[in-house]
C-alpha cells in the first residue's frame, strides 16, 4: 500500500484546527478556568500560530505536570499538558488517525473512533454465534506495561511506512520523547517509553502492533479469529493445539520489538467464560464481569443523595443493556427502578423520542424535510400526523411584515396571516422523514385514516397533477405502482429500530 503524504496541510486547514480547539476546550469547567478563558479571548490568533509551528516540522509542547495515579490496582506514570499543548496535538491527530484507521484489522478496538467496547463485542459474539466448533476453545494475552516498554525506533518503523512527510515524522519524533526533561526521565532508558498524557500515544501504541503483530496474524499466518483491545489480546479456534501455535506466534512477534506477554496468559475452553471487554461472553449468553458488579452494588449500597442514585442506575443500565442481566438489575435496583427499565420509559436515562411536544402542543416529529416531488411513485409508510402546524419559515414571514407594518405605522390586519398545515411523519428508505402538506384532499384522507379504527400506519405513495398552475401532490396506493407492502414483522422491525412507539 503507497505512504500517504500531504498530510501536514490537511492538519493546518482551518476547519480541522478549529475542530481541535473544540474537542479540548470544552466544558464549562475548562471553559471557565484562567488558561481557557485566554485561550477563548484570543482563539484565533492561537490558531494561526499553532498552525505556522506545524508547518515548521517542531511543536512546542511546554511544561508538564508528572504525577502517578493508582487505576485497577496498577501504578501509572501520568504526564498532564497545558491546553494549549493538547490542542496542537489534537490538530495533528485527528487527520493522521483518520488515516491509521483505515491501516488497521476490522477486530482491532480502543482509542479508535466508533470502535470501543460494545463494537469488538458484538463481533466476538457474532463470531461465536456463527461458528460454533471454529470458536470452542481461546487463547487470551496481555502485554506487560505496555506503555513504559515501546521502543521508539519500532514505532518509528511502523510511522514510516504509513507515512512519507519528513515534517510530520519530526513531529511525531518529538511526541515520542515527551518524556525528556520531564521527572519520570531517570525512569526510562532513552528511547523506550511513550506518555499516558498525549493523545498520539494511543494511536502510535494501536500503529506499532497493527504492523508487527496484527497484520501478520491476519496476513502471513491466516488466523480467522483474532482481536485485540489495546494491549490485549485474543485468538479463538477449535483446537487447543492451534491456539498453542498461536501463543508461540504472539511471543515471537511481542518479544521481536523488546516486550513481553505478561505470564497470566492461557489457552481455555469459551464454555468456562471468556472474560475480556469488562464482560464474561459465553456461547448462549453474556454477563457483567464480577468485580464491576460487586463495585456497583457497593457504591448503590452507600449511596444517600437521591440525585447521585440515578446517575448511578444510569451507568450501571449503560453496561447491564449490553449484556444478559435483568436478573442482576431485579436484585440491586428498587422495584420502581427495575420496572422503569424493564418498560425503557426511566426519563433519567433517557427515553424513545418518539412523539416530542413543542411549546405550542404540537407534536415535534424526528426527521429531515422531504418533498412530495421527491415522493413522487415511491413507496413509503405514513406512521402519524398532526395538524395546524405553522412552518417556521411563514412564522418568521409573519413577525417580519409585522414589525415593518407597525414601524411604517401601516394596518396590522392587512398583513396576511401564516397558512397552517399538516405535517406527516414517514417511514421512507428506512428512514424517519418529515412532509409538509397544505392540500385539502391530502387532509380529508389523513383526517379519515386517523378516525378509522386501523387507519395508521398506512402504505402509500405519491402521484403528481400537473393540469393547474401549480403541481399538485396526492396521497396514492404505492402497491398499483408494483410495491410489495411489508409485512407485520418488517413493519415492526422498522419501528424498533427506528424507536417508535
Amino acid at each position: 500500500m503507497k505512504r500517504i503524504g500531504f498530510v501536514i496541510e490537511e492538519i493546518v486547514e482551518w476547519s480541522n484546527l478549529n475542530e481541535a480547539f473544540d474537542t479540548v476546550v470544552c466544558g464549562t469547567k475548562r471553559k471557565q478556568s484562567k488558561e481557557g478563558r485566554w485561550l477563548i479571548a484570543h482563539r484565533e490568533k492561537f490558531l494561526r500560530g499553532a498552525a505556522e509551528e506545524i508547518k515548521s516540522g517542531h511543536i512546542d509542547l511546554g511544561k508538564s505536570l508528572e504525577t502517578d495515579i493508582v487505576e485497577a490496582g496498577k501504578l501509572r506514570h501520568l504526564q498532564i499538558f497545558e491546553m494549549k499543548t493538547r490542542i496542537k496535538v489534537a490538530a495533528v491527530m485527528i487527520p493522521v488517525d483518520r488515516h491509521l484507521r483505515k491501516r488497521y484489522i476490522r477486530t482491532t478496538a480502543s482509542s479508535i473512533k466508533k470502535r470501543g467496547v460494545h463494537d469488538l463485542k458484538a463481533y466476538i459474539e457474532r463470531d461465536i454465534r456463527q461458528d460454533p466448533h471454529g470458536t470452542m476453545y481461546g487463547y487470551k494475552f496481555d502485554i506487560s506495561k505496555c506503555y513504559d516498554t515501546v521502543v521508539h525506533d519500532f514505532v518509528r518503523y511502523a510511522l514510516a511506512r504509513i507515512f512519507k512527510d519528513k515534517k510530520l515524522l519530526g513531529i511525531f519524533d518529538q511526541f515520542l520523547s515527551s518524556f525528556e526533561n520531564s521527572v519520570f526521565e531517570k525512569m526510562y532508558e532513552k528511547g523506550v517509553g511513550i506518555s499516558m498524557g498525549l493523545r498520539s500515544s494511543q494511536g502510535f501504541l494501536n500503529t506499532l502492533l497493527s504492523v508487527f503483530l496484527d497484520h501478520y496474524m491476519k496476513d502471513r499466518k491466516r488466523i480467522k479469529h483474532d482481536y485485540r483491545y489495546c494491549d490485549d489480546g485474543l485468538t479463538l479456534n477449535g483446537m487447543k493445539r492451534v491456539l498453542w501455535k498461536h501463543h508461540d506466534i504472539v511471543h515471537e512477534r511481542i518479544e521481536s520489538i523488546g516486550q513481553k506477554v505478561k505470564p497470566n496468559e492461557r489457552v481455555f475452553p469459551i464454555s468456562e467464560g471468556l472474560d475480556f471487554l469488562g464482560v464474561v461472553i459465553y456461547p448462549t449468553h453474556t454477563l457483567m464481569r464480577k468485580r464491576v458488579k460487586k463495585n456497583f452494588a457497593r457504591r448503590l449500597k452507600k449511596v444517600r443523595s437521591r440525585k447521585r442514585r440515578v446517575e448511578i442506575v444510569g451507568s450501571l443500565w449503560g453496561m447491564a443493556k449490553h449484556a444478559n442481566c435483568w436478573h442482576l438489575l431485579e436484585k440491586l435496583l428498587f422495584r420502581k427502578e427495575f420496572v422503569k427499565l424493564k418498560k425503557k420509559v426511566m426519563k433519567d436515562f433517557g427515553s424513545a423520542k418518539s412523539e416530542p411536544k413543542t411549546i405550542d402542543g404540537k407534536k415535534s416529529f424526528r426527521g429531515s424535510k422531504i418533498s412530495g416531488k421527491e415522493l413522487e411513485h415511491k413507496a413509503f409508510i405514513v406512521v402519524d400526523f398532526d395538524t395546524g402546524v405553522v412552518p417556521k419559515i411563514e412564522q418568521d414571514r409573519y413577525k417580519r411584515e409585522m414589525d415593518d407594518t407597525l414601524a411604517k405605522g401601516g394596518d396590522i390586519q392587512l398583513v396576511k396571516k401564516p397558512r397552517p398545515k399538516y405535517v406527516v411523519s414517514i417511514i421512507y428508505n428506512g428512514q424517519l422523514r418529515k412532509l409538509w402538506t397544505g392540500d385539502k384532499e391530502n387532509w380529508d384522507e389523513l383526517d379519515r385514516r386517523r378516525e378509522e379504527p386501523d387507519g395508521l400506519p398506512f402504505f402509500c405513495s405519491m402521484e403528481t397533477d400537473y393540469t393547474g398552475q401549480y403541481p399538485k401532490y396526492s396521497f396514492c396506493s404505492a402497491t398499483a405502482l408494483g410495491y410489495a407492502m411489508p409485512t407485520e414483522a418488517e413493519l415492526e422491525r422498522l419501528y424498533q429500530t427506528l424507536k417508535i412507539r
